[in-house]
């Protein structure tokens, strides 16, 4: 009698055991499915850098924090006859390089790829201290071309536009008045803008005009044409 009672005692042991080794592994695998889900959200495959989604949301953290805030919106030159000129492979592999030049000489600044050859980056200054920060992102990358594998340098140049929070609460819209800034920049050629207060963008609206690149493949009508 003693030996059935132990031997259902051991099995009794045996099967909870089991049990409890089961909800483990099922709660391990369910944290490591959700972290693999996260991160396919929120970080961009491409560049190991946060995405749209990752940049909403750590920036909706930093929006809540009473420092000053400012965002620089950044755009490739002449991405689109980096991708004609040596293929879109090559396109990929400039990104990259500039996520790694970010990483390794400003660890420090958040910065995130958002859309094609668009990025996000903020700090908690003014809106003077930004436009300096940003300024120096566009030397550092200018400053570390892309190698091609037969040995050509290939310089790369961002125009950025910066916009501090004091002008909107609302934080796409904090974003939108960068966008609009680093519009003027490319247009302008000046390299780096602030967000002018005349565009009085109340609101995330499409930006006012084609960028020169969509330009190049949008030209103007002829003289007497008919408009489309």
């Amino acid at each position: 009698m003693s030996n059935t009672l132990t031997t259902l005692t051991l099995v009794t042991l045996a099967v909870g055991t089991a049990l409890i080794i089961c909800r483990l592994t099922g709660s391990r695998l369910r944290r490591r499915l959700m972290a693999r889900l996260w991160h396919a959200v929120h970080v961009d495959a491409l560049t190991g850098l946060p995405n749209r989604a990752g940049a909403l949301e750590e920036l909706g953290r930093w929006h809540t924090d009473h420092r000053p805030l400012s965002l620089g919106f950044a755009d490739l030159d002449q991405f689109k006859a980096l991708n004609d000129t040596h293929g879109h492979e090559v396109g990929d592999r400039a990104l990259q390089h500039i996520a790694l030049v970010l990483r390794t000489h400003l660890p420090d600044t958040f910065a995130a790829r958002i859309h094609g050859d668009e990025f996000v980056f903020a700090w908690h200054a003014l809106l003077t201290d930004a436009l300096a920060h940003a300024w120096h992102i566009r030397h550092l990358v200018s400053a570390h071309p892309l190698r091609l594998p037969d040995g050509e340098l290939v310089e790369l140049r961002m125009s950025i536009g910066v916009a501090e929070r004091g002008l909107t609460t609302d934080l796409r819209l904090l974003m939108h008045h960068a966008d609009l800034a680093m519009h003027d920049a490319k247009t302008s050629g000046s390299g780096c803008a602030p967000y002018n207060p005349q565009h009085r963008a109340t609101a995330v609206t499409p930006r006012p005009a084609l960028r020169a690149r969509e330009r190049r493949h949008h030209p103007a009508p002829a003289p007497g044409s008919p408009k489309s």
